[in-house]
């Protein structure tokens, strides 16, 4: 039995290819959720269709807050050290397998902790992504490195992911893959799409030339000065083009503290949306103009369209587009205004195919399996 912990929506979205090869090649798999964004992935599943969780460590909404975040992750761990045994009974299979974590979120830890203590071995999905500076992004990076040190199977997206994990000398098994299966996910929600701009209910006043915004990193919404460069930046391009600032429910509240949501309202030309479903959101980010954000995925899946994207941050853990349509700010006004500006020569003309690595990773998994069966019972 393969145990797979997750629990954000972008966990939920970059696994559920490997989850829905799972189901149609009829093996098992024990899926655990975390509860980080339970709210969201209950809708989630249903458009990914992955099956329910088989165990759920708490389902009473998304966790919005910091304080949220430390007490849900502290009972784990208590729970992790003083009651192993209810993870063995009650979350994990039973006896010893593989136990498969993503990315660099609470969850991933928590998971990677949590399976460790239950005598898993962990797969670490897209491993070997490096900012190479501790603090940008907080918490990300310190997991990640983390993570990569003590996984046993390490699936990384990437020559230059490889190349990393190389450099670091990591104990487990380096797996290199063509491409990441966020690849597999945009093109999965692109085919199905729910709604396209314009016919849903929340974005039937959107013109039909707009750019799409959002921003939710801890180290961008706890940061006033980025905050206000964000702010400045909305204001700026909502006098060229129409803007459509998504906002994670973290953003919206930190906003509302700073006191300047009631500002962004006023703007007839931005349309404040809550956080949408995964094929609105990418319906949304496929027919616009341009792209701010602050998120690696988006970064990713931007590329991926060949849609130019200007990544709100000073560093990124991602190379993909940054020879094209991606483009880093650093906070930097004039970066900003040159790619308003200049966006379109951005674009390399090409979009990038779907090699399907979940193919490959399951490969992986179904070979490590056999050799710990083997291992187990020797002839």
């Amino acid at each position: 039995m393969i145990d797979v912990f997750i629990g954000t929506k972008a966990q939920y979205i970059k696994t559920a290819p490997l989850l829905r090869l799972f189901a149609e090649r009829d093996i098992p798999y024990r899926l655990i959720d975390s509860g980080q964004h339970a709210r969201t992935a209950a809708t989630l599943r249903r458009f990914l269709k992955v099956k329910e969780p088989d165990a759920v460590l708490q389902d009473r909404g998304n966790i919005k807050t910091i304080p949220q975040a430390a007490v849900w992750f502290a009972k784990n761990i208590l729970v992790t050290v003083f009651r192993p045994s209810v993870l063995r009974q009650r979350i994990f299979s039973a006896g010893p397998g593989l136990c498969i974590v993503h990315g660099d979120t609470p969850s991933t830890l928590l998971g990677l902790i949590m399976a460790k203590r239950a005598g898993k071995k962990v797969v670490h999905l897209e491993a070997g992504l490096r900012s190479f500076n501790l603090l940008r992004p907080f918490p990300e990076e310190l997991i990640r490195i983390v993570c990569m040190k003590m996984s046993d199977i390490l699936f990384a997206p990437s020559d230059w992911a490889e190349e990393n994990l190389k450099k670091m000398k990591v104990r487990g098994r380096v797996v290199k893959l063509d491409q990441n299966t966020n690849v597999e996910a945009l093109y999965y929600a692109l085919e199905i799409g729910r709604s396209a701009p314009g016919t849903s209910g929340t974005t039937t006043d959107i013109p039909a030339r707009y750019c799409v915004v959002t921003f939710h990193r801890v180290e961008t919404i706890m940061n006033k000065s980025r905050v206000r460069f964000l702010l400045r930046a909305i204001d700026y391009i909502s006098e060229r083009l129409f803007v459509v600032f998504v906002q994670h429910d973290p953003t919206e509240k930190k906003l509302a503290d700073y006191g300047v949501l009631d500002r962004l309202k006023a703007n007839g030309e931005v349309k404040l949306l809550p956080l949408q479903d995964h094929g609105d959101f990418l319906n949304l980010i496929d027919r616009s103009e341009f792209v701010l954000s602050d998120g690696g995925s988006i970064q990713e899946e931007c590329a991926y369209l060949d849609k130019p994207c200007l990544v709100m941050r000073s560093e990124t853990e991602r190379l993909e587009g940054l020879d094209g349509a991606v483009r880093l700010s650093n906070f930097d006004w004039g970066v900003l205004t040159d790619f308003v500006e200049n966006y379109p020569s951005l674009k390399k003309g090409r979009r990038t195919k779907n090699l399907k690595p979940s193919e490959r990773i399951l490969g992986v998994l179904l070979e490590a399996q056999s050799a710990m069966s083997s291992a187990q019972n020797p002839k």
